[in-house]
């Protein structure tokens, strides 16, 4: 996962945790705390209407509960006992049976239902019980507390109060703001972090973006993020790290040259003085061993023009040759390369075909030689009756030649090596052609990258900067 959504992920989670440990806390005790409030008033009120309850009444009541009058006072002063605030009084048989009501909840009666067997399972004393909230079909929340009453006879009746829990509407409320407040916490927070996480992951990218492009090409101009924070102090040790290395480069590039200039000279008398002789041996009357002198002679002049192609790449590395930019077309380099293969094609039947063409602005040789050196890489795979195409297409922006074999393909675990100095799959490669085409395809700030390559073939893909010749 990339560092901007595990910036965002880990103040969310910060943001959610805190959210839910301060909301949660604050809902349950809010409630609780009103809860407690309003059952302890219940029960203060419930002994003030048990006290002031006419008892003769009741009794007679319960002993004749068809007595409509008697119940008709009591309803009454049930009503005139019912204060602001209170939603019904109700009184009760232990058995459940209504003896009188207030009549505002009678409606209401059987969504209470749940709470009565609790509030009527009372035993003979003063300590009333409160239900729990519940949620009438208008949306109002109530709260009852009952308290058993003992009649003139010994009887026990039980007083239920049910009042209404108004504080309910503002725990709501206030649930609805928690959420709203976290819903805005979660977007103001969202945004903070894209803009701290674009800040901070903007100069990561750069720096990476920097190292790539010095592992691409040591020779690629220095980043400077102007930044006096932690990443200007990375940013400016990348910068005298690629210094050095380009100091290191060039230092050994100056080595490896002096050594093959060295190498170089003592190698080009060696090649006069083996040609004189051979020129000696052939003036020489036939003799038994005249003919074996001529093939160690041979020999010999073999290794010598192998020792010097190691000498010329070595140099070629170590020493570029300046840029001579002139206008040319791809087609008259790929005629230059045809008439060079033209020996090795003739004898091992192979093939080698141009498709497009395009005029460029460049250095003619750069251009060739990366082109000489893809050409023989893929005919050397192709080998016996092979072919390699070159391919030239126009995408926006920029030049796409692909160069395309018949062989057997370059193994995974090499394709990543292939433009490294001095990696080579071949006995008696240098290891050098490649790297050489690496550091003039990035010097004309291209690319080059393998497509493809499998059992049918491979494909090298070129992209260049598009400088053509109207």
């Amino acid at each position: 996962m990339k560092l901007s959504p595990k910036v965002i992920l880990l103040v969310l989670g910060i943001l959610v945790i805190s959210m839910t440990l301060l909301s949660i806390p604050l809902y349950w005790y809010s409630r609780a705390a009103l809860e407690t409030e309003l059952g302890d008033q219940l029960k203060r009120i419930n002994r003030i209407i048990a006290t002031t309850l006419d008892k003769e009444l009741v009794s007679m009541l319960v002993e004749a509960p068809e007595l409509m009058s008697i119940r008709q006072k009591l309803e009454h002063e049930l009503s005139v006992l019912a204060v602001p605030g209170i939603e019904g009084i109700t009184l009760y048989k232990q058995n459940g049976t209504i003896l009188a009501q207030e009549r505002t909840l009678k409606r209401n009666i059987a969504r209470l239902s749940p709470a009565l067997p609790r509030l009527l399972a009372l035993e003979n004393d003063n300590d009333p019980v409160v239900s729990e909230i519940y949620k009438l079909d208008d949306g109002r929340h109530v709260k009852a507390a009952a308290l058993p009453i003992q009649t003139n006879q010994g009887s026990q009746v039980i007083l239920v109060i049910w009042a209404g829990a108004n504080y309910m509407t503002v725990i709501q409320q206030m649930t609805g703001s928690l959420f709203w407040i976290f819903l805005a916490a979660v977007l103001v927070a969202i945004s903070l972090t894209l803009v701290f996480s674009r800040s901070l992951i903007k100069p990561v990218r750069a720096l990476s973006s920097y190292a790539k492009a010095i592992q691409n090409n040591i020779n690629s101009d220095p980043v400077d993020l102007l930044r006096e924070d932690e990443f200007g102090d990375l940013n400016q040790s990348l910068i005298e790290m690629h210094q050095e290395i380009q100091k290191q480069e060039e230092t050994a590039r100056q080595l490896l040259a002096g050594i093959a200039h060295e190498i170089k000279n003592p190698l080009g008398g060696m090649e006069i003085y083996s040609g004189l002789l051979r020129e000696e041996l052939t003036m020489l009357p036939p003799g038994e061993n005249l003919e074996e002198f001529k093939s160690y002679l041979e020999k010999i002049s073999d290794e010598l023009l192998h020792l010097k192609q190691i000498v010329q790449e070595y140099l070629d590395y170590a020493r570029p040759l300046k840029s001579v930019i002139e206008p040319f077309s791809i087609s008259e380099v790929f005629d230059n390369i045809k008439r060079i293969l033209h020996p090795e094609l003739t004898a091992l039947d192979q093939q080698l075909i141009l498709e497009g063409d395009a005029e460029l602005l460049a250095d003619r040789s750069k251009i060739q030689r990366v082109l000489l050196n893809l050409v023989q890489n893929g005919l050397e795979a192709a080998g016996q009756g092979g072919r390699a195409e070159i391919q030239v297409s126009r995408i926006p922006g920029d030049l796409q030649i692909d160069f395309m074999d018949t062989g057997s393909g370059i193994p995974e675990e090499d394709q990543q090596r292939i433009f490294e100095p001095y990696f080579s799959t071949r006995d008696r490669g240098f290891g050098l052609g490649l790297s050489i085409v690496q550091s003039i395809i990035y010097e004309l700030g291209g690319t080059i990258v393998v497509q493809k390559s499998d059992e049918a073939g491979t494909i090298f893909r070129v992209n260049l900067p598009r400088k053509e010749q109207d």
